[in-house]
């Protein structure tokens, strides 16, 4: 269950990154190049190897730990080509001295700086991850969705949204305990983690509330989805005699609103409507325009 949550995070991470990641991309090569450049223009007579040193960083941090190292070899092998010219005067082993450490060197600083980016991203899916259930919590919910909404309205593909609430939660932990009303949310997150698709992601956004993006979808197929996942979860329920029915709104947007609280909103609207009408139903709504 974690290691889906985490690979949906680092999904919607790369998407809501990518276009900073292109230019930060960019940039860092033009300054590589400019720095390239003045030292070729200065006959390599500046010591500007400090310069390097800030694009290739942002490089690392942006493609991995592979390119990077690909970068540093051929860093030092340009620097190598210039000794050639006769700058150690025939010193051989000073110079195979100097490229070693200088190869080492950047090898450290490839591995430190991908080992910390691994570390930051890692502390980051922590944050948006809901401890009980270890789904993704209200915050990498929205940022999930939001990424993928850009990718729907892209590519003008459909996108929905299903708001599912817990009936009589309350009762739950009334009768057997707060222990028995966790246990059942963490049952709840492992169905829906389990008999969701692949593409789809669910996140808990608060108390006994869970949400579900379904990317790409045709209405007929999210109401289906989700009618599986709720007769699902009605099994488990029934079997330890929990008294727990689940309202389920479905917002399915042909064209993506400019806000995710759009989305969120219209499918928490439907699913009060299922609440007062009776609870434990699916309402679902097409939104085209």
């Amino acid at each position: 269950m974690v290691k889906q949550a985490h690979e949906k995070e680092s999904l919607g991470t790369y998407f809501v990154l990518i276009q900073q990641r292109e230019r930060w991309l960019v940039c860092a090569l033009i300054l590589l190049l400019l720095v390239g450049a003045a030292d070729y223009v200065t006959d390599y007579r500046l010591n500007l190897v400090t310069l390097y040193l800030p694009p290739l960083l942002v490089i690392i941090w942006f493609t991995g730990p592979l390119f990077g190292l690909f970068l540093s070899l051929v860093a030092t092998a340009s620097w190598a080509y210039i000794d050639f010219a006769g700058h150690y005067g025939g010193n051989s082993a000073l110079a195979y001295w100097d490229w070693g450490v200088l190869q080492a060197g950047f090898t450290l600083l490839v591995i430190g700086i991908w080992k910390l980016r691994q570390a930051l991203d890692y502390a980051h899916f922590q944050s948006r991850r809901d401890a009980l259930t270890e789904l993704v919590n209200k915050a990498g919910f929205y940022q999930v969705v939001s990424a993928e909404m850009e990718v729907c309205r892209r590519y003008k593909r459909p996108l929905s949204i299903a708001y599912i609430d817990c009936d009589n939660f309350k009762a739950v932990n009334d009768r057997f305990g707060h222990h028995v009303g966790d246990q059942l949310l963490r049952m709840v997150a492992h169905i829906m983690t389990r008999k969701l698709r692949a593409s789809d992601l669910a996140g808990r956004l608060g108390g006994d509330e869970f949400a579900v993006m379904l990317p790409e979808t045709s209405p007929e197929a999210c109401h289906m989805v989700v009618a599986m996942l709720q007769h699902r979860l009605l099994q488990e329920m029934q079997q330890h005699d929990w008294p727990v029915t689940f309202s389920i709104g479905i917002a399915t947007f042909v064209h993506i609103p400019q806000t995710i609280d759009d989305m969120i909103q219209q499918a928490d609207k439907l699913m009060y409507m299922v609440k007062r009408a009776g609870k434990g139903a699916i309402r679902q709504e097409i939104f085209s325009v």
